[in-house]
């Protein structure tokens, strides 16, 4: 076991520097989400017993200021923002992914991971009621937040300065999901909604036939590994051909186990028109009394189907020179159903709960892609057709027990959870044709296909204890001494299986090559003479991960002068960290095996000055790890679904170190007014950035530790109510809404030093990789996000706005360029009005998304002498969505 690390140097003094950003003319601020949804609205209009003035004869120096200053934000000392139910309600966004984009500083990549001060995934964490989550994303260890539906959350909070009670694994932030637990009275409400893309919906689309249960996301058997496969995986042996069952298999084995491939309902492409998208919620609620005891039940259950197409243009630049230019088009279908049922009981100052979550999802795709690539002929003349099918089933599921306890000054929560995670793969098959100048699809080279299956099982087991002491140092003072245990157990399984037909048909039988793709790999050509099944699974194609974390903490938060509040803590982490490859048939993997093993003291600081009245400052500095996640430590090979991008990892990656400086001034200067403004500082030592190089089994993404990065940047948000100083016609008695918040983050890599290069495991000078002065991966300068409606007694309006400025995707090595992102602008429309159809009380819902039709763009930029200019990666329409929705509330 190492020994534990060194507190970083110098915290106070960067800390000071950063509060000089809060006097400058140019300061941008931190977002809170509408602080005035976490209290009810009395609380606010009215003065607290806190606020109320001090009796005769009381201290003279005591103080009352705050006024206006929400309870959530008057009780923690932390930099946080907050999403409530009224918030999911009025932005009317389907997920959890989509809503955390309203919030200062926080940005959506792919639609489904949350990037927090423009830092990527690896750098937050995703809480469901406390607990970890599982993964079921290869590349990620991180729970994708697009799994997660608004309507079974009830609140969402992200917090940005670290505390002692949350995972060390603290880089951006971390986000906490609360699920709906305990109903102040009783409800059910039912919902119905369907929608259409203008990029999509009526268009033609790719498919194929699958299974009759798709539409469920549970496939009923015809995907399953084929029995003779199977039988042939449980000897331990790789399937290649020999006369020794010791080593191999005979050509009569091999042909039984070809033909057991399920065929046409699997790879035969059809062209159809697409469906609307439509979507079902069902929630219901109730609370029952009796003798001192409440019991709370809540159910939820949702479907969503949603049908895209894409149209994409994707090139690859290498050394000024366009080594391929394809055109593909992709239709998926995603199916989502989940279910969430709660039970909580009460009594006194006592409450447990028992939350049940089950999440589904499915994606159905079909892809052609028809262009050149240089791989094929140096001369960019032949051109080639590949056509790919493929299913992704994925499924979460967590259980937790939680209770919270009050024992007069003594608080105590506690809380144990079981998550399971799965993501299963059958069937990805491509072939790929060679087109010639009569423009006929011809199966021209042996080996142009493949089959792969893959599972991925990722379970997470966590518990811990927190405990509260609260101590009154005066009438009106008070400190708060906490300290906790946590626990959380990691394993992930990964397993990849990938064949090929090999051969060639008879010189006297080259018309096969013409057939369609079922009649090209039919039962009737699998023999040795024309095509035989070939194993090209690879040595490291399985592993298993697990990293175990135990963690203790000590905290104090102290009202150490009237309206000054500290909170100071230190967490205790230690963690071991493996991943071991292999495969099927028992060979020694290529891969050495990975085990990290650390000790962290991670210390906090934050301190809050109520010095004026509904103003108060906070200033915060601590210190945090990022862990390289499983698949970038795993030399397992994994392409990207989404991209087409093939991943492999870095066995030598080490943990990254933070330190993180914050500063936020706070005015709430009247009920739901406030404006922030905020600056922030963060130094890390060995940060992860994804590489990708020319290898002889073409493009590959690895990770690399570069040697060091430095973020700072400003937030500054500003929200108020009022009423229009002009007469609106039919909204008279409206309250108007207007928010607005802009993050600018600064971020540059140190390329200095030496690294371990990703692809030979070499030391390399990390000069080599053009790291230096360049930002950081998935980094934003600039992110902007602005609310403007109103709210009548029966109708809801809100125009969204948001803007992310460019970042990088992916960097090239040597010759080739680094990949940007660019998400550009996106305006959202929400309408929702109230009205009652004989004593039925019902929500029309009208939503318009992306209204400005902005595209997915990711490109490079070749520069210097006979530069290529701007290439398209992955570049095509989103279109626009809208939706009408029908909601009854009983």
């Amino acid at each position: 076991m190492s020994t534990p690390r060194r507190f970083l140097k110098h915290p106070l003094r960067k800390l000071l520097l950063l509060t000089s950003v809060l006097v400058a003319p140019s300061v941008a601020a931190a977002q809170q989400a509408d602080p005035a949804t976490q209290t009810p609205p009395e609380v606010d209009s009215t003065v607290t017993e806190a606020e109320a003035p001090p009796p005769e004869g009381a201290d003279d120096e005591v103080v009352v200021l705050g006024r206006f200053i929400p309870e959530p934000m008057r009780q923690t000392s932390e930099v946080m923002s907050f999403l409530s139910a009224e918030d999911l309600a009025r932005q009317g966004d389907d997920t959890a992914a989509a809503a955390l984009t309203r919030l200062t500083g926080l940005s959506v990549v792919g639609g489904r991971f949350i990037y927090v001060r423009g830092l990527g995934d690896r750098y937050s964490s995703a809480l469901l009621n406390g607990s970890p989550l599982p993964s079921p994303e290869p590349l990620r260890r991180t729970v994708p937040l697009d799994l997660f539906p608004s309507n079974i959350l009830e609140n969402v909070s992200v917090q940005k300065t670290f505390s002692p009670n949350y995972p060390g694994e603290f880089g951006g932030g971390i986000i906490d999901m609360t699920t709906l637990k305990q109903p102040s009275e009783p409800f059910l409400t039912l919902k119905g909604t369907i929608g259409a893309n203008t990029e999509s919906t009526g268009k033609r689309g790719l498919f194929y036939y699958g299974e009759n249960s798709d539409w469920t996301t549970i496939s009923d058997g015809l995907r399953d590994v084929p029995q003779p496969l199977q039988a042939a995986l449980n000897r331990g042996v790789r399937i290649v051909n020999t006369d020794d069952p010791r080593t191999g298999f005979t050509d009569v084995e091999l042909e039984a186990i070809g033909e057991s491939f399920v065929n046409s309902p699997l790879t035969v492409l059809q062209s159809g028109r697409i469906d609307p998208d439509f979507e079902i919620e069902a929630s219901a609620g109730t609370t029952y009394e009796k003798n001192g005891v409440t019991l709370g039940l809540v159910a939820v259950a949702g479907y969503d189907s949603q049908w895209r197409v894409r149209n994409a243009q994707r090139q690859l630049v290498n050394g000024n020179a366009l080594n391929e230019d394809f055109e593909t088009d992709i239709t998926t279908w995603d199916v989502v159903a989940n279910t969430l049922g709660s039970l909580s009981v009460g009594w006194g100052g006592h409450e447990i709960a028992l939350t049940g979550l089950l999440v589904r999802s499915s994606t159905k795709q079909a892809q052609v892609d028809f262009g050149t690539d240089v791989n094929v002929d140096s001369t960019l003349v032949t051109r080639g057709r590949t056509e790919s099918t493929a299913w992704y089933e994925r499924q979460l599921a967590s259980l937790q027990l939680s209770g919270a306890h009050e024992f007069g000054n003594l608080e105590i929560d506690w809380r144990g959870a079981f998550a399971q995670s799965t993501r299963d793969a059958p069937y990805e098959r491509e072939v790929t044709y060679l087109v010639g100048a009569d423009n006929v699809p011809r199966y021209g080279r042996s080996s142009d296909n493949q089959t792969g299956f893959s599972e991925l099982t990722d379970e997470v087991v966590s518990g811990g204890i927190d405990g509260a002491y609260t101590l009154a140092l005066s009438e009106q003072r008070d400190a708060v001494f906490s300290a906790g245990y946590a626990y959380a157990n990691t394993v992930r399984n990964y397993e990849l299986l990938r064949f090929t037909f090999r051969g060639f048909p008879r010189s006297n039988e080259l018309d096969v090559n013409d057939a369609r793709v079922d009649f090209l790999f039919s039962p009737d050509n699998i023999d040795p003479d024309r095509f035989e099944i070939t194993d090209n699974t690879g040595f490291d194609d399985q592993y298993k991960g697990q990293l175990l974390v135990n963690a203790a903490y000590v905290g104090a938060d102290v009202e150490v002068l009237p309206l000054v509040r500290a909170a100071v803590g230190v967490r205790y982490e230690e963690a071991t960290q493996t991943v071991r490859t292999g495969n099927y048939f028992n060979a020694p993997p290529n891969a050495p095996a990975v085990r990290l093993q650390n000790e962290y003291y991670l210390p906090a600081v934050t301190l809050t000055w109520n010095f004026a009245e509904d103003l108060q400052l906070r200033l915060g500095y601590s210190q945090t790890i990022a862990r390289p996640q499983f698949r970038e430590l795993s030399a397992s090979r994994y392409t990207d679904p989404e991209t087409s991008r093939t991943y492999t990892g870095n066995p030598f990656l080490v943990d990254s170190e933070l330190q993180n400086y914050d500063a936020r001034l706070e005015y709430y200067f009247g009920r739901n007014q406030f404006v922030t403004v905020g600056g922030f500082y963060k130094q890390i030592e060995k940060p992860i950035e994804e590489i990708a190089g020319v290898t002889p089994e073409g493009l590959v993404t690895n990770f690399i530790n570069a040697p060091e990065a430095t973020l700072y940047g400003a937030e500054l948000e500003y929200r108020t109510r009022f009423e229009m100083p002009f007469p609106v016609p039919f909204l008279a008695d409206a309250e108007w809404l207007f928010a607005a918040n802009y993050t600018y983050t600064f971020s540059e890599v140190d390329g200095s030093g030496t690294v371990v290069d990703p692809f030979d495991f070499q030391t390399s000078a990390a000069s080599r990789f053009g790291l230096d002065g360049s930002q950081l991966q998935g980094t934003p300068e600039h992110i902007v996000n602005m609310q403007f409606g109103y709210e009548t007694e029966k109708s809801q309006a809100t125009v969204l706005f948001g803007f992310v400025d460019e970042r990088i995707a992916r960097r090239g090595l040597g010759s080739l360029p680094r990949v940007m992102e660019a998400p550009g602008i996106n305006v959202d429309l929400v309408y929702k009005r109230d009205f009652t159809v004989q004593g039925a009380n019902f929500t029309f819902g009208v939503s318009g998304r992306n209204l400005t039709n902005e595209n997915h763009e990711e490109f490079s930029v070749s520069k210097g002498v006979g530069g290529f200019g701007r290439s398209e990666v992955n570049t095509y329409d989103r279109g626009s969505s809208f939706s009408l929705s029908l909601t009854s509330n009983f």
